[in-house]
């Protein structure tokens, strides 16, 4: 059978089938910008500056995640700056693009990253909420959560490895200065509502942004603390107590995280809302970015722009 997707307008439903087939190419990088209430479409190569190919007009986005199997976007908005709400995107993208279905969930607070679990369905790292939220599709405006993570006393970070063995999340530990408890992340198995196999610690320093490369290696971006501007990486097999195999310096507190095909890191900042590059493939640590992009043109760059950067079709 063809794999198809069916929009039911009526009831404002996405169902979905098989899906349909999986992009072949994710190049295109998607730039959340808050304050430009706009999420940028560039292309490669990247330079400084870049001029984007199209925007899509979303009200402030607190973070952006693809669904690499069915090339879907979702988008989270927290209310601080835009509209409380989730919206799913369809391919194909453009300045054209609207959302498929937007729905605002009971008890969703402040989404702070999304991740995408393979087979459909997403979840939500919501730090005011103190919990991680599953969303199962098909997706509608009635739409709720459907299992819940309660772990973290207060995530940030959030991230699953690409064959979908482990959930990462980013524990700030009840203040945003891990101030109650340290710091830390936590790696727990599939399906992701259990306990920690793993607990990585990480002083006072908040794991705002976490990214799993190809090779399964967790990369950590730091928005504060000690390790404010930092990307630590650490290596599985991941065991309670490790400690970073190397570090990335990206130069301003970190917020969001992003690998391309070609396995470049991408780290969006906080204070400029631009980004920066680290060429790969990465082995060991680096003093400084490759590239700083910065903000795209046309774009609005303020400080504590939390917006999101992904990779897409």
């Amino acid at each position: 059978m063809s794999r198809f997707r069916i929009l039911l307008a009526g009831a404002a439903v996405l169902a979905l089938g098989a899906g349909p087939a999986v992009p072949r190419s994710f190049s295109r990088m998607f730039d959340g910008q808050c304050f430009s209430n706009k999420i940028f479409i560039l292309v490669p190569p990247f330079s400084p500056r870049p001029v984007p190919v199209g925007a899509i007009a979303h009200a402030c986005s607190n973070t952006i995640a693809f669904d690499t199997t069915n090339g879907r976007l979702a988008v989270a908005s927290g209310a601080v700056f835009g509209v409380l709400s989730i919206s799913i995107y369809n391919p194909p993208f453009s300045s054209a693009s609207v959302p498929a279905v937007t729905f605002t969930p009971p008890g969703l607070r402040h989404p702070r990253q999304i991740a995408w679990d393979g087979f459909g369905n997403f979840w939500i790292a919501d730090d005011l909420a103190k919990k991680v939220y599953k969303f199962h599709a098909p997706f509608s405006v009635s739409s709720k959560p459907v299992a819940t993570n309660t772990l973290a006393t207060q995530p940030m970070g959030l991230a699953i490895d690409p064959v979908h063995r482990f959930m990462f999340i980013g524990d700030t530990g009840g203040s945003r200065t891990c101030s109650a408890t340290p710091c830390r992340v936590y790696v727990v198995p599939a399906p992701y509502t259990g306990a920690a196999v793993a607990t990585i610690t990480l002083g006072n320093s908040t794991p705002a942004a976490l990214a799993i490369d190809q090779r399964g290696r967790l990369f950590v971006g730091f928005e504060n603390g000690d390790f404010k501007g930092r990307v630590k990486v650490y290596l599985p097999p991941f065991v309670t107590g490790e400690t970073a195999a190397f570090t990335l310096n990206a130069g301003d507190p970190v917020t969001s995280l992003a690998f391309d095909s070609a396995q470049n890191l991408y780290a969006q900042l906080l204070h400029t809302g631009g980004v920066v590059l680290f060429t790969g493939p990465i082995a060991r640590s680096i003093a400084t970015p490759s590239m700083r992009l910065g903000c795209p043109r046309g774009a609005t760059c303020r400080n504590k722009n939390w917006a999101g950067l992904s990779f897409g079709p």
